[in-house]
């Protein structure tokens, strides 16, 4: 492709009535070169060479490649949800000045349609771009097939062929018609950079082709956030690996792109470290007031950071913008306030959560905030369904036990303490073999593997904490239902637990004297 590109560019530059300068000829083999390599940097720097070459006599002869330089620098930005407004300005100001035929124009609004990066964008905007684009969509098979051909060089229509496809993906032909899109053949193994860089984030992130374009081109930054998703998609298991370098080398060089401040603060969250992660998601919101997911995760940090009012307060800005998580912002703010006792305030968060949307750690808050509230029947209510939506919800179940012996219901009382026992149980199993999993494993960051393990070891003492007291209340209660054989096991089970001595021994008592 590269050897197409530059046979045709000295053709052009050969037929001129007047050549350009031997040492501009060097400097313009570079830029193509440079376009062809494809990074951000090396289209910045291409454009520098073309500006610099193409004046008086020989602007004509050039004007095209920086038109199709600008055309890719605008994609890039837009890949990286940066501001793309400027390149395509630039590449509109040169329409008047492109060779007759070359439908300019044309060009212009493929770029314009193509789709920013999802993850820096509000989806709220995103949304609105779809809908402004909508008309687009018919169009667009018909787009990709004449982008096959044309006069711009071959390399530049491929790449904006397949952002086009990507962006829209093809629609299902109707019963017996044949495929509206005709499917692109794979990439040659001998594809320049631009090209491989283009078809590594289709769909999916292609570690492969992200790792070729920078050993071919080190100064390929942008390979670095794609190869950092794959990290962050794997971060809450496996820790940082080399996604912290990876985050690290693209944030140095865009610091304002929402995508890296984002999935930077994503990164952090998810490897346990919320004070890191505050800070990319307060540098994500400077740059995108309405990103629902940074705000949210901003809301979440400060929860599990103890900082409540704060996060009351954040949870009450995706509320307020009306969010289309708005109904976690209610859970949160819910949760919050139900920390602080705030049991109106937390009651009337709820509500609304559980209106908006159902999912089971709502209607478990919900549950827990009417028990509180001594609601008893509708607490009954909301806790059975997030029991429903989640078999193995142990607190769900602790709760409805609590729930039934404030009704003096105490057979069904004691049933679901001994249920939240044996689901206490297999959680710890669970965290028990989990600890002896990182414990083993020698390929883990140190201060992840460190957190992990003190966070299975905090999990395994409330969890058989939890076990043990769920067994002795199930105990208690079958014996107070004149359960005594359903009693005595689950009392023995109990008695493992040392905290509960004085209750067993008095427990014990009582059924030995009944």
């Amino acid at each position: 492709m590269r050897t197409v590109w530059l046979a045709a560019l000295l053709v052009s530059v050969g037929c001129a009535s007047v050549p350009i300068r031997k040492q501009d000829q060097v400097a313009l083999g570079n830029a193509d070169a440079l376009v062809l390599q494809g990074c951000y940097d090396c289209l910045l720097e291409a454009r520098a060479i073309y500006e610099r070459v193409a004046v008086g006599q020989a602007r004509p002869l050039l004007v095209a490649r920086l038109f199709e330089t600008e055309l890719l620098i605008a994609v890039r930005e837009k890949e990286l949800a940066l501001e793309w407004s400027a390149a395509l300005d630039r590449a509109r100001a040169l329409l008047p000045s492109l060779p007759a035929g070359l439908e300019g124009e044309r060009y212009l609004a493929v770029v314009d349609a193509i789709l920013p990066d999802s993850e820096g964008w509000p989806r709220s905007e995103l949304g609105a771009f779809r809908r402004a684009h909508s008309h687009y969509a018919g169009t667009v098979d018909g787009e990709i097939e004449w982008l096959r051909t044309g006069a711009l060089a071959a390399p530049v229509r491929e790449y904006l062929g397949l952002a086009l496809e990507c962006a829209y993906p093809a629609t299902r032909p109707a019963p017996g018609q044949p495929p509206r899109r005709v499917v692109r053949p794979p990439l040659s193994p001998d594809a320049p950079p631009l090209l491989k860089y283009r078809a590594g984030f289709c769909r999916a992130v292609t570690s492969t082709n992200m790792e070729q374009a920078r050993a071919a081109v080190p100064k390929f930054v942008e390979t670095s956030y794609y190869l950092a998703r794959l990290m962050v998609a794997t971060a809450q298991k496996n820790g940082p690996g080399k996604g912290r370098e990876l985050l690290t080398d693209v944030q140095t060089r865009f610091p304002k792109s929402p995508s890296v401040t984002y999935l930077s603060g994503r990164f952090n969250q998810l490897i346990g470290d919320c004070r890191v992660a505050l800070r990319y998601y307060d540098g994500t919101i400077a740059i995108k007031k309405v990103h629902e997911d940074a705000l949210l995760g901003r809301t979440m940090c400060l929860t599990f950071l103890k900082r409540t009012e704060e996060a009351i307060t954040a949870a009450t800005v995706i509320v307020d913008l009306k969010l289309d998580n708005i109904a976690l912002g209610y859970y949160w703010r819910a949760w919050n306030r139900h920390f602080k006792k705030e049991l109106d305030l937390a009651r009337a968060d709820i509500e609304r959560a559980k209106s908006l949307q159902a999912r089971a750690d709502i209607y478990l808050l919900a549950g827990m905030i009417e028990y509180d509230q001594k609601d008893l029947p509708t607490s009954k209510i909301d806790l059975r369904v997030a029991r429903d939506m989640e078999s193995e919800s142990c607190t769900a179940s602790w709760y409805l036990g609590l729930v039934e012996m404030d009704l003096k219901n105490f057979a069904p009382s004691a049933e679901h303490f001994e249920t939240a026992m044996g689901c206490y149980e297999r959680r710890v199993l669970f965290s028990e073999q989990s600890l002896k999993e990182m414990q083993a494993r020698e390929d883990l960051d140190a201060e992840f593997k460190a957190r992990q393990i003190e966070g299975f070891e905090a999990a395994i003492k409330e969890d058989r904490s939890q076990h043990y007291a769920s067994a002795f209340n199930a105990a208690n209660l079958y014996a107070q239902a004149g359960k005594i054989d359903k009693a005595r096991p689950l009392l023995e089970v109990s008695a493992r637990d040392p905290a509960l001595a004085d209750m067993v021994a008095q427990l014990r008592k009582i059924i030995g004297g009944g």
